[in-house]
């Protein structure tokens, strides 16, 4: 029987949205602002709804999740008639962008990015779980190649920074293309492995948003030598 999903509440919903609004820097008032014409601060339900689709919000959320948030901001105003209080549900999420009333307390220290919504180690490895079998299997890999890194004195992100620079890149710093990731190890390390073993690879560092993109950061960081190794040629 397949899994059955976790049912979908406010707060999971808010999550997720919060950390694709931070992650792509999207100002949501833009989308919503121009339903209220007479800036009561209320708009209709079904303009949430066309905001968050031109927004794009919804490439990332489902309509399930979509429904949970509208329906948390949403109050009768009526007996016929409902409105969602958008402007409470904007305070609510531009707060990880920045801290209300700061300027009442300008020396109080503000988080450079809210932790909870990113991974500040994304860089220097993977915190996706693919399972002990796959795990172990991962590590004796990682370790094999890590093995001909050091015996060739070679480092592996150098070669993934110019397949990045690539004018057919998609230049989002620290990935790059399926296509991309395996020519690398293949043609310009040199570091012959087996698709699965290029999949499993692939299947532990694909950014999370955009699968189909890997992140070269962290498995670099995972099997290239120390750089002290080379200060004493330098």
């Amino acid at each position: 029987m397949p899994a059955q999903q976790a049912a979908v509440t406010y707060e999971s919903a808010m999550f997720r949205l919060k950390k694709v609004v931070y992650k792509n820097r999207i100002r949501l008032r833009e989308f919503l602002c121009d339903f209220d014409k007479l800036r009561k601060g209320e708009i209709l339900p079904s303009h949430f709804t066309r905001g968050m689709a031109m927004a794009g919000v919804d490439k990332f959320l489902s309509p399930a999740e979509l429904a949970a948030i509208g329906q948390h901001y949403t109050v009768p105003k009526t007996a016929s008639m409902e409105v969602m209080m958008y402007t409470q549900f904007l305070a609510d999420v531009d707060a990880i962008f920045t801290k209300n009333d700061l300027e009442r307390s300008p020396l109080e220290q503000v988080p450079a990015e809210p932790s909870e919504l990113l991974d500040r180690n994304r860089y220097q490895r993977s915190s996706r779980d693919l399972g002990p079998e796959k795990e172990a299997c991962l590590a004796e890999l990682t370790a094999r190649i890590a093995d001909i890194c050091g015996k060739r004195g070679i480092m592996i992100k150098p070669f993934f920074d110019d397949a990045a620079q690539d004018d057919h890149s998609t230049k989002l710093y620290g990935h790059v293309t399926h296509t991309q990731f395996k020519q690398c190890l293949s043609v310009k390390v040199n570091i012959r492995i087996t698709p699965d073993e290029a999949a499993l690879l692939i299947e532990k560092y694909t950014h999370e948003d955009f699968p189909e993109l890997v992140n070269y950061v962290a498995f670099s960081h995972t099997v290239d030598p120390p750089l002290e190794r080379f200060e004493t040629y330098i």
